[in-house]
């Protein structure tokens, strides 16, 4: 277990005593490292000083692309990647030299995950915002590259929602998922229509347990086709995200129907904005969105720093 001293403070592993602290400067870290199962406790760093007060966190999570990481078929050039976080206690005004010590930390721990998968390609990843510069300035520093934009698309729901036709063969409905084995079942529908790639069951878990949380489910018989999913982000505004169809569906008006019922879903809750995400260069995906009245919101950019 990782205890290096620095001046003022030491960083060492996250234990569940540290909770409670962690929620008085970041509730949605307290209640990830608490209860969302992707979060270990060995990929989680406190930087605490001599009276205990924690001064900042940081963590690694598996990507999407971390179902892969004990395949044997996968190309040997295909790169897994682990969310980096970092987040500080502005109460204490902890000196910068925290973030680098948690940044050196998580190096450290992300390069014992790359021993661990010898031949592997990993990379960390975090998403900035294309206007924060100061955060931009302090991760190139690092050695980080810019990647990939992530274009933040919303939709108006104050105006109105057009009906797209039924498909043949389709129902859509309001899928809780009440068992793990729908759970599965839909994460296998997931992983069918991206390459293998899909979240996990403890992502999966924990997105069901936000607020507001819905999916609209296609289904062909008692087979998953496609789906969308929402939760709130704001009183006014939730995600309409995970969109996927499987492929021998797509092209078929799936898409357009499972976003469609989630849209009107949220505009009778008197939700105002839906907001969703999408690649930059996914012609075909922004061509859907656009055409279902999305417009551009602002963008992200995925930062990478390569092991």
């Amino acid at each position: 277990m990782l205890n290096v001293k620095h001046k003022g403070y030491v960083i060492r592993n996250y234990s569940i005593e540290d909770a409670d602290k962690i929620g008085n400067f970041d509730k949605v870290l307290e209640l990830s490292y608490r209860y969302n199962g992707d979060f270990k406790l060995e990929n989680i760093f406190c930087a605490v000083n001599a009276l205990g007060d924690i001064l900042g966190v940081g963590h690694l999570e598996p990507h999407d692309t971390w179902a892969l990481i004990t395949k044997e078929d996968i190309p040997s050039d295909y790169i897994y990647k682990l969310w980096l976080g970092i987040s500080v206690n502005l109460e204490f005004e902890p000196p910068e030299s925290v973030r680098d010590g948690l940044l050196e930390a998580l190096l450290m721990r992300a390069n014992e995950l790359k021993k661990m998968h010898q031949g592997k390609k990993i990379r960390l990843i975090k998403y900035i915002a294309s206007e924060d510069n100061a955060e931009i300035d302090y991760f190139l520093s690092k050695g980080f590259a810019a990647y990939s934009n992530n274009l933040v698309m919303k939709r108006d729901l104050t105006d109105e929602i057009p009906d797209v036709p039924n498909v043949e063969g389709i129902n859509v409905i309001n899928w809780k998922m009440a068992t793990e084995e729908e759970k599965k079942q839909y994460l296998e529908a997931d992983a069918k229509s991206n390459s293998g790639v899909c979240w996990s069951l403890n992502q999966l878990t924990w997105y069901s347990f936000s607020p507001e949380w819905d999916t609209f489910t296609a289904f062909s018989g008692d087979k998953v086709v496609g789906s969308t999913m929402t939760w709130m982000i704001t009183d006014e505004r939730s995600a309409t995200e995970n969109i996927f169809v499987i492929p021998e569906w797509r092209k078929k008006g799936v898409a357009k129907l499972v976003i469609t019922k989630a849209l009107k879903f949220l505009k009778n809750r008197g939700k105002k904005i839906a907001t969703l995400c999408v690649f930059g260069d996914n012609k075909p995906a922004i061509a859907l969105y656009k055409s279902l009245g999305y417009k551009m919101y602002f963008t992200n950019i995925e930062f990478g720093f390569d092991l």
